[in-house]
């Protein structure tokens, strides 16, 4: 995973690194907007996440068509990243990231045949407290040179790209990505509020009880086929952590839409990553503190039904993908 993130704030910590939050009062001169960001990435294989890959905070500029933020050493090293339209493709990305411990160029891009190859839309949502909008391109082909600390390697694949805004307080999510061998993509998110908004720190709630006390603010989910003509929308979902004796918790996924569509599996993590941004408040006599997590998991367990079709691992194969589980509150 590789983003550049920004967040409002006079000083701001990310991953416990000091750094200028944005400034919203900031002039944008010739159709180029400076903010301060920053860079992070890490990387996954087949048993582990391995964080820290990229941790650079810069100045963005941000202009028609890219976004680079990038920081240059004494010895004249350049740390951060970047993101740009592709040269060569109709609609494409280009990036670029650069850290301590590796370094990643790679491109991405759709087919746009149809909803789940092209760039929609995912949420407009207005309210009295602020909006949020989400552009998501779910289903992105990608190839690239990673230069990781366990050697070099040259990848391809499926990805996932979006652009976030939120003009609102960081709120806690249970959000999920995850495919199968075919390319049949399948996602739901659900914000909700709950004693996590409390959280600090990694850990959870002794009760398992506790832990799953949440209120869901709204929930959506999606089965999208491999070649885009059959996409079900569920108005039920949820995504709730198991404890066992492993460092990380599992996650039992349910989602259904009253019709017979119904989708529900555990979610079993093997790695983990976590960002997470604090900054003063209240004349720094408190903090808020915002953590997200991410983990990578195998689809075990999994049944269900899609437009009469039963879907069992027999009948799609081994399903992989990402799980994100935001705690506190980020003012």
């Amino acid at each position: 995973m590789f983003s550049i993130a920004a967040r409002a704030g006079d000083e701001i910590r990310v991953n416990d690194i000091p750094m200028a939050g944005l400034d919203l009062d900031r002039s944008v001169a010739a159709d180029v907007d400076e903010f301060s960001a920053i860079s992070v990435g890490w990387y996954g294989d087949d048993e582990a996440v391995h964080e820290g890959l990229v941790n650079q905070p810069a100045t963005a500029r941000l202009s028609d068509g890219s976004i680079t933020a990038w920081a240059e050493d004494d010895d004249g090293t350049k740390r951060g990243g970047e993101i740009r339209a592709s040269t060569d493709r109709s609609l494409g990305l280009e990036a670029h990231f650069a850290g301590e411990k590796g370094e990643a160029e790679f491109e991405a891009w759709g087919d746009l045949e149809n909803r789940v190859d092209s760039p929609v839309q995912a949420m407009d949502t207005h309210t009295q407290l602020g909006g949020m909008d989400l552009v998501a391109w779910r289903r992105m082909q990608f190839e690239g040179n990673f230069d990781l600390p366990d050697g070099p390697e040259q990848l391809e694949g499926i990805c996932y790209f979006q652009r976030v805004c939120l003009n609102l307080p960081l709120f806690p999510w249970k959000w999920i990505w995850a495919f199968f061998p075919d390319g049949t993509a399948f996602s739901a998110f659900i914000p909700f509020f709950g004693p996590q908004v409390l959280r600090r720190g990694y850990r959870f709630f002794d009760s398992k009880r506790l832990e799953r006390s949440t209120i869901p603010v709204r929930q959506s989910a999606l089965w999208e086929s491999a070649t885009g003509d059959r996409i079900v929308e569920f108005e039920s979902a949820t995504i709730e952590p198991v404890f066992d004796d492993g460092p990380h918790p599992h996650f039992e996924v349910e989602v259904s839409d009253g019709d017979g569509n119904r989708v529900a599996f555990t979610a079993t993590s093997y790695g983990h990553a976590r960002n997470y941004i604090d900054r003063p408040i209240l004349g720094g006599l408190a903090e808020s503190h915002w953590s997200y997590n991410e983990y990578l998991f195998r689809m075990d367990e999994l049944h269900g039904e899609i437009n009469g079709e039963k879907i069992t691992r027999e009948s799609m194969g081994q399903g992989f993908g990402t799980l994100e589980y935001a705690c506190g509150l980020g003012l």
